[in-house]
């Protein structure tokens, strides 16, 4: 494929296409390309998600993490750790396609999901979804201005473990 600016001419925008490359608009066009899109990320999707896990081989309780929160999140895990504390750490580097497969297996050998993120609890609402029942999941939403603090998430952590 020849670099960007080197040899051709192309029309990049974020509107649908026909099979020529031509915007086109209507619902036919739209339901094709966007399924077509779609279906590539989901039929691909092991070899898509990225997560980074710690400290799961014994773990009862995941604090599931992404973005900045997840330094923090990093650190309260290993502070709990220290208090022998089994408690694992997953961070989401990818977020979509969201790693259910993983999230259900692990909903079925641990006692909870503690998920702090600086919104209201979107991403909670997802690993609920995907725990299916097998596990609880554990919200600490923050709202934005700065980050949770190691010590809010070790709290909760050990409320978790009770």
């Amino acid at each position: 494929m020849v670099l960007p600016g080197k040899g051709y001419r192309f029309h990049a925008t974020g509107l649908t296409h026909d099979e020529r490359g031509y915007p086109d608009m209507n619902v036919k066009t739209q339901d094709l390309l966007v399924r077509r899109l779609v279906d590539k990320i989901r039929l691909n999707a092991d070899k898509i998600i990225l997560v980074d896990e710690r400290w799961m081989e014994d773990a009862k309780v995941v604090v599931i993490s992404y973005g900045i929160t997840s330094r923090v999140a990093v650190h309260a895990v290993e502070l709990a750790r220290e208090k022998g504390i089994q408690v694992g750490s997953l961070r989401l580097i990818s977020l979509w396609p969201f790693p259910e497969k993983r999230i259900s297996q692990l909903a079925g050998k641990v006692k909870s999901f503690l998920v702090p993120e600086i919104n209201y609890g979107q991403i909670c609402l997802e690993v609920e979804r995907c725990a299916g029942g097998k596990c609880a999941t554990i919200s600490l939403p923050h709202m934005g201005g700065d980050v949770h603090t190691p010590e809010d998430i070790l709290a909760k952590i050990m409320e978790a473990v009770k």
